[in-house]
């Protein structure tokens, strides 16, 4: 095939190609843009600082359940270790505490989102503490 025979297939119908070829970089970058992906994980609660000579009435949950919302590619690197709950019992005081979980409740890596958190409520009662339980 000579040079002139290679121009010509190359450069006719070269409005059609460009065409073509602007609707395949299109297509492409909407299929790998930004895409979203949600994924419900157990994930472990951890109840800190809890009340001083008290002990829990009733065993709290060891796990909740949180739907994620993150990158597409940061789900792959996502570990079930790095998401957890925490909440911070330091200052509760009497026998019963009502506690809404909220994402700031959820420690997660930077560019996942919560949507939602079930049990959406805590409910913790405590009782005294037998002697050598403190």
């Amino acid at each position: 095939m000579t040079w002139d025979v290679w121009r010509r297939r190359v450069f006719s119908d070269w409005q059609l190609k460009a065409v073509g070829l602007s609707c395949a970089v299109g297509l492409w970058l909407y299929v790998h843009s930004e895409q979203r992906l949600q994924l419900t994980l157990r994930v472990p609660l951890e109840l800190r600082n809890p009340p001083h000579a008290q002990r829990f009435a009733r065993r709290p949950p060891s796990t909740i359940e949180v739907r994620l919302d993150a990158d597409r590619e940061v789900i792959p690197r996502l570990a079930p270790e790095s998401v957890r709950a925490v909440v911070d019992l330091s200052g509760v005081t009497g026998k019963r505490v009502d506690i809404t979980l909220t994402p700031d409740h959820i420690l997660r890596p930077v560019g996942v989102g919560v949507l939602s958190i079930a049990p959406s409520q805590l409910v913790l009662e405590f009782e005294p503490a037998a002697r050598g339980e403190e």
